[in-house]
């Protein structure tokens, strides 16, 4: 009896007197969900990365083996859409600039005939599921709303699109803004000849991208819609020429489309 009274005092706290819990494990629990959330956060973010690689890598090459075009027939399209509406563009600037009733008619034919070209490039891409660059849509809305008339400005002339001239010239013949400003600055014969100048270059440049898809690309359709762009461009090219030289301006350019 007397030992298991001893006993019962070592071990019974004192009244009064609460025990040390030691770590409170609300602290342990709430640090431990944190680490799980902060878990799932990467584990959710890899797996987002891992698809859109996915997409690029595996998905869209299959997407365009079973639609029968490659990455170059679809960079093609958009190349051109964005070479014809800045062609759009710069025929636009015509009307209010040039008194000449050639260069009007040259100027309405070959923004015309652009615009086709982007209608055409932009129905194959659409076809596909494939956006249209914002320039194209702009330079058929140009085009829709007359190319014979005048168009309201701000003096540097109407625009088809930021990215339809944002090739840094020399690129595929594409010109800059400043070369656009500078050309929309002119009237009389000097806008005639600067404007004419530019588009047998600007033409030009477009055979390029035309002539690489005719030779390495895949899709039957693309091929032939740049085939006809550059039969399209070589007969513009020398119609720009011969109203060029009719009016003062240089009459040749030994370029490698002529």
């Amino acid at each position: 009896m007397t030992s298991q009274g001893s006993t019962t005092e070592e071990t019974t706290p004192p009244s009064g007197d609460v025990p040390d819990p030691g770590p409170t494990t609300p602290s342990a629990y709430g640090l431990g969900r944190r680490l799980r959330i902060m878990g799932a956060v990467l584990a959710g973010g890899l797996a987002v990365v891992l698809a859109l690689l996915l997409w690029l890598g595996v998905l869209v090459p299959a997407k365009q083996e079973a639609a029968g075009y490659s990455e170059a027939d679809s960079a093609y399209a958009a190349v051109a859409i964005e070479h014809n509406a800045q062609a759009v563009q710069l025929t636009a600037l015509a009307p209010g600039r040039s008194t000449d009733d050639d260069v009007l008619a040259l100027a309405v034919e070959v923004g015309e005939a652009s615009a086709g070209r982007v209608g055409e490039l932009a129905a194959w891409l659409e076809a596909r599921e494939i956006p249209v660059p914002a320039s194209g849509r702009e330079a058929l809305a140009l085009a829709e709303g007359g190319l014979e008339t005048e168009l309201p400005d701000n003096g540097s002339g109407p625009r088809a699109g930021s990215s339809a001239h944002s090739h840094e010239g020399g690129n595929h013949g594409m010109l800059t803004d400043d070369q656009v400003d500078a050309i929309a600055g002119l009237d009389g014969s000097e806008f005639d000849i600067a404007l004419l100048a530019a588009l047998v270059e600007h033409h030009y440049g477009g055979l390029q991208p035309a002539d690489e898809e005719i030779t390495g690309g895949e899709d039957a359709e693309a091929k032939a819609l740049a085939q006809s762009e550059a039969d399209a461009i070589r007969v513009e090219v020398e119609d720009v020429r011969d109203v060029l030289a009719a009016i003062g301006g240089p009459g040749s350019n030994d370029g490698s489309g002529s």
